[in-house]
């Protein structure tokens, strides 16, 4: 279940299913913007660091599927949508509309990025897989929360697009609705479902959107393509 914090008295959200003594994580509202297309470093950036006591990495996304390894002395890495965390590190990377995933298991920890153009290359299994593969883990133990990303009421999107995601998943028929000729898809539900078939059983999903309701976060499609993100923060 997720629940509202604060850091430096700025609201930010965080799921239970993942204890501060596993994996510090939180994810940003407006209030504690870390992104900003006109800056190199927007000054809650600092405040985070502060809190964490540890410098912050980040990526350049581009709606793939490879993933970086955290390591010492590097704290930005080019063309990659998931950065993995063994052991000790800080890492946080941003979301206009796509959906953040969190992982985490014995020490390790990996924040992911699933847009369209990822959930359709399976970003979710991708991340999973990874895990498994380079460190043995199985998919029963590994913990996975979605974070605050666009609803299924909120984001229509082309036929070409439909067609790609509606092969992600088995049986994808409740993800995907069609009104007045527009197609309509719940990213947060495929990504957990495609959680699902790869045998994650602790999974959390963030209920907020990003384009109607509170208005929590920043939104990229339905703000005029705004230059602000939110983001997804996670210290080991």
């Amino acid at each position: 279940m997720f629940y509202f914090d604060t850091i430096a008295g700025k609201k930010v959200v965080r799921s239970d299913l993942l204890s501060k003594d596993e994996a510090e994580h939180f994810f940003t509202t407006r209030e504690l913007c870390l992104y900003s297309k006109t800056e190199d470093m927007t000054p809650n950036q600092k405040i985070v660091e502060n809190y964490l006591g540890k410098v912050l990495a980040t990526n350049k996304p581009v709606h793939g599927i490879h993933i970086e390894k955290i390591v010492s002395h590097k704290n930005f890495y080019e063309e990659t949508d998931g950065l993995l965390i063994e052991k000790v590190g800080a890492a946080f990377m941003n979301f206009g509309d796509c959906v953040p995933l969190i992982f985490y298991c014995d020490k390790v920890a990996m924040i992911s990025h699933a847009g369209w153009r990822g959930t359709a290359q399976s970003m979710a299994k991708v991340s999973v897989k990874k895990l498994v593969d380079a460190y043995g883990f199985k998919p029963k133990d590994i913990k996975a929360v979605i974070g605050p990303a666009i609803c299924k009421n909120c984001y229509n999107v082309g036929e070409e697009v439909y067609e790609e995601l509606y092969k992600t998943v088995a049986n994808p028929r409740e993800f995907f609705e069609k009104r007045d000729e527009k197609f309509f898809v719940d990213l947060k539900g495929i990504n957990k479902q495609q959680l699902i078939e790869c045998g994650i059983e602790q999974i959390d999903v963030c209920p907020y959107c990003t384009a109607c309701g509170e208005k929590l976060f920043f939104s990229y499609r339905y703000e005029n393509q705004t230059g602000y993100r939110h983001s997804a923060v996670v210290m080991l």
